[in-house]
């Protein structure tokens, strides 16, 4: 005990930083892990759309799960390559949070 170096306090200031800096750190995260989720549900679909045989053709839609799943990989794939350049286009970071956001809020029901 005698040996640990005294840390001074946390001023509120500092914490506040602190706080503002992982707020920034999650977001920026968001987008590449709501894009790696498109990602796997447009690999879901495809698997559903080959397994399912006739029942996919038979309800009508069969023609149409190639154009969802294409749809779901380009936005998710896009998604994670906008949370590789978020620092340099924070404009476009903005909007892709905001589609990661309300894409949890749609399949999660998440409130946040």
């Amino acid at each position: 005990m005698a040996d640990r170096p005294i840390l001074p306090r946390m001023v509120p200031g500092d914490f506040l930083h602190q706080q503002r800096a992982i707020v920034a750190g999650r977001r920026a995260q968001l987008p590449a892990n709501a894009g790696a989720l498109l990602v796997s549900a447009a690999g879901s679909v495809i698997i559903d759309a080959a397994t399912d045989g006739d029942a996919a053709s038979d309800a009508g839609g069969g023609a149409a799960y190639p154009f969802i799943a294409l749809f779901i990989f380009v936005l998710g794939v896009s998604l994670v390559m906008l949370a590789h350049v978020a620092d340099r286009f924070p404009r476009a970071a903005t909007v892709g949070a905001a589609v990661a956001m309300a894409l949890g809020r749609y399949l999660f029901g998440l409130g946040w």
